[in-house]
């Protein structure tokens, strides 16, 4: 149930931020909104101020504002979408975005500023972060520590009785061992276990390996000033690097034929969602940021529906000085919007496929 509500609200919460940047920047440039929703219909309850209809759907898989005129009708009202100039249409469908990035570069300065777990190298001075820990980040399917539900989170605190000093150490150490049992302590939100697990032994690394990827995390004090700063940099690092996985992504699509296996839509989500709630609230605002990054990202993209797809026909027109018929833009659109919903389809079976078992779990405690 924690995942269910959890993910609900997240989701919420990066549509909410999304919209109000259409919105917001729409009024503000004196452009009139017919209704600002929250989910999708049918409608779960309306309501109408200052002629505007505010709205929440019973389908919580995003949201939109419709802004008077974008489907390039009511030429005649100054107020209309369809009548404005580029500039400010432009504006507008890149505001959405701009919101989700800056979300995002807010939670970050805040999560460093409360003090975020970060990826500490080999190299970093040991006097220049606290709270050392080896974390696990990947428990690959079908491994000894996947049998032993060894989950994605858990702190790595000792092997045989013995504490663990990097992730580098355990590695070795569990060479030295290889194909004995051994007992690895772990803690996990508070909770330590002790878990018995026999490496398996990979020929493709001719090594020893129990299944997890480890990460060693520290905590570094950054001030209030710093703290911003970092935040900034880092929004702007995961913009770029989100936007080369996309471009991954798509090449793998088009060319190979072939969705990377890391792609998850919004059961996927959900479930990951889950799990950094459990890790921690630094841990959540740092997911949520990469998650609105995500969305801005998506929503860029040149492809028709999306946000990205309706710049570019404001963009055409702006070199051109020529506009597409409305009729053929909106046919343009829609067919975007199908293949979407189609693609969306596609990856929620497959997510089903790969996390079923925990979405069942949690629809079943919710009863």
């Amino acid at each position: 149930m924690l995942t269910i509500i959890s993910f609900i609200l997240v989701l919420g919460l990066l549509i909410l931020v999304h919209e109000l940047g259409h919105f917001i920047t729409a009024i503000k440039l004196g452009v009139a909104v017919e209704e600002f929703s929250i989910g999708f219909p049918p409608r779960m309850f309306s309501f109408t101020r200052k002629g505007i209809k505010y709205s929440i759907g019973w389908i919580p898989l995003g949201g939109y504002v419709k802004i008077k005129g974008e489907s390039g009708d009511h030429k005649e009202d100054p107020h209309s979408f369809s009548v404005q100039p580029v500039w400010k249409r432009a504006l507008i469908v890149s505001a959405g975005v701009v919101m989700n990035f800056f979300l995002a570069f807010i939670f970050l300065s805040f999560a460093f500023y409360f003090g975020l777990p970060q990826a500490i190298e080999k190299d970093t001075p040991a006097d220049s972060y606290t709270q050392h820990s080896i974390v696990v980040v990947e428990v690959l399917e079908d491994s000894p520590a996947f049998m032993k539900e060894i989950m994605v989170g858990d702190e790595l605190i000792g092997l045989n009785g013995q504490p663990i000093a990097n992730s580098d150490d355990l590695y070795y150490k569990i060479q030295d061992i290889g194909e004995e049992e051994i007992e690895l302590s772990i803690n996990r939100r508070g909770d330590k276990q002790d878990i018995k697990v026999t490496p398996r032994y990979n020929q493709e690394q001719d090594d020893w390996i129990v299944g997890v990827g480890m990460v060693d995390t520290g905590v570094i004090d950054y001030g209030f000033f710093q703290s911003i700063w970092q935040g900034l940099r880092t929004t702007g690092i995961l913009i770029w690097r989100i936007i080369e996985a996309f471009g991954l992504m798509i090449h793998d699509l088009v060319v190979n034929k072939h969705m990377a296996p890391e792609f998850s839509g919004p059961v996927g989500v959900a479930v990951i969602t889950g799990q950094m709630v459990r890790m921690g609230f630094v841990f959540i605002i740092q997911f949520i940021a990469v998650l609105s990054i995500n969305l801005g990202v998506i929503n860029f993209l040149p492809f028709p529906a999306l946000d990205g797809g309706r710049f570019i026909f404001i963009a055409l027109e702006g070199i051109t000085r020529k506009k597409v018929k409305p009729s053929i833009e909106n046919w343009i659109h829609n067919s975007g919007f199908i293949l979407l919903m189609l693609l969306f389809l596609v990856v929620t079976f497959r997510d089903v496929a790969k996390y079923g078992g925990g979405i069942w779990e949690s629809f079943k405690n919710m009863f």
